[in-house]
């Protein structure tokens, strides 16, 4: 086949291409080619219009199924054209609709944009004495002549500038509308990709705590070893006790690790909870020169909920020790009372506000603002009181005080 005849065939279907008033400068998505077909053949199929339609989707056999709804209506001529029925000419990127019945006619052509694989040209005419200079086209490439059927299904009234502005918008809309499926598409798959990159990120991070909780577990071994016999030693009964129970903190809180999601729920008294908390954490606030207030604001044995005693009472050690580390020479104040049948408490110390940009993000994991901080504390605590029907809060921070509170449901 020479060049020449190539270039002439494509010409024959650029001007159309290059001419577009109808949708000037527009790429659209293969979802609106689908759109824009169905559009076109729809009132032929459901009235059974006599009409003639000549098709080519020989490369898009989606569009091949709706074509093939015409083959029930009795009154359609249909001609379809595949390469071996072309001419000489090599047009086989270019596909189209072209259609004439007594009420209306359109001319929809298009083809892969050179510059984005995944966007078409068209070119479309609807109710214009224009779709018979492409019938007229196609009649010249491939070699038909089809004048006496398609002239003779004339529409009444071919010039409709009102209906092809309509179809304009039909087409933004359309292309809106896909564009926004495509993004929200692309969005869902990021957000699989992301979330399986967190997957294993957290399943590395609690294979490598497990270790390093392991190590400490055997240096807290010998650490309670060497007390045991300091306090044999010594008689030290009063200081050796907050020593030994720091210990047996530290060895529940590594046990986390292994075991975070099993929640053991009983009925408990709070207040006892805090006041062994207090007992512990007594004797380490005095190195900062603070001391542990309880304002007791329950009746007795009133304070009754269900909660994991162990996991409980790390999240209240954890807020006595985040108070301290905020403050000193001060009275940090837990505050017990109840609330809409909730019993709360609230660790307030008045020491350095927390910045109100940083407010926010407290409880995230990872963010912290201490130097020599983690970021884990509070997100930890966060989930382990949430397994237990409760909630943490940053109540308030300011020039004067800062409040955690605590709830969780009355038993």
């Amino acid at each position: 086949m020479k060049k020449a005849e190539k270039n002439k065939a494509k010409n024959n279907f650029n001007v159309f291409f290059e001419n577009r008033d109808l949708t000037p400068n527009e790429e659209y998505s293969f979802a609106v080619i689908i759109s824009i077909i169905k559009s076109l053949l729809e009132p032929i199929v459901s009235n059974n219009s006599n009409a003639i339609i000549f098709s080519r989707f020989q490369q898009y056999p989606q569009l091949e199924g709706i074509v093939k709804r015409l083959e029930y209506c009795t009154n359609v001529t249909m001609r379809k054209f595949s390469d071996f029925e072309m001419s000489k000419f090599d047009v086989e990127d270019v596909g189209f609709l072209v259609l004439t019945t007594q009420r209306y006619n359109a001319a929809f052509l298009f083809r892969k944009s050179e510059e984005n694989q995944d966007k078409y040209e068209t070119y479309l005419r609807l109710n214009s004495k224009l779709v018979n200079d492409v019938y007229e086209r196609i009649k010249e490439i491939f070699l038909i002549n089809y004048d006496e059927d398609f002239y003779e299904h004339r529409p009444e009234r071919r010039e409709n500038y009102l209906l092809n502005g309509a179809i304009a918008n039909i087409l933004k809309y359309f292309e809106e509308s896909t564009q926004e499926n495509e993004y929200n598409t692309k969005i869902q798959e990021n957000y699989k990709t992301v979330n399986e990159t967190n997957t294993t990120f957290r399943n590395e991070m609690y294979e490598n705590a497990k270790q390093i909780a392991h190590e400490i577990k055997n240096q807290l071994s010998i650490l309670d070893i060497y007390t045991r016999i300091y306090e044999k030693k010594s008689g030290d009964t009063e200081t050796i006790e907050p020593i030994r129970k720091s210990i047996g903190l530290i060895k529940s809180q590594i046990e986390q690790f292994k075991s975070i999601e099993v929640i053991n729920l009983q009925e408990k008294n709070v207040k006892d909870i805090i006041q062994q908390s207090i007992k512990v954490y007594q004797q380490l606030l005095k190195d900062k020169n603070n001391k542990l207030i309880l304002v007791d604001e329950m009746p007795a044995h009133t304070a009754l909920a269900f909660v994991d005693e162990e996991k409980f009472a790390i999240v209240i050690n954890n807020l006595i020790k985040n108070a301290n580390d905020s403050t000193q020479n001060d009275e940090i104040i837990i505050r017990l009372y109840s609330e809409d049948e909730k019993i709360k408490i609230a660790f307030i110390n008045h020491g350095e506000m927390i910045a109100k940009e940083n407010q926010p993000r407290v409880f995230e994991q990872g963010f912290t603002t201490k130097k020599d901080g983690w970021g884990i504390g509070l997100s930890v605590c966060q989930r382990m009181i949430g397994s237990q029907f409760g909630s943490i809060e940053l109540t308030k921070s300011d020039e004067k005080e800062t409040i955690f509170t605590l709830s969780i449901s009355l038993a």
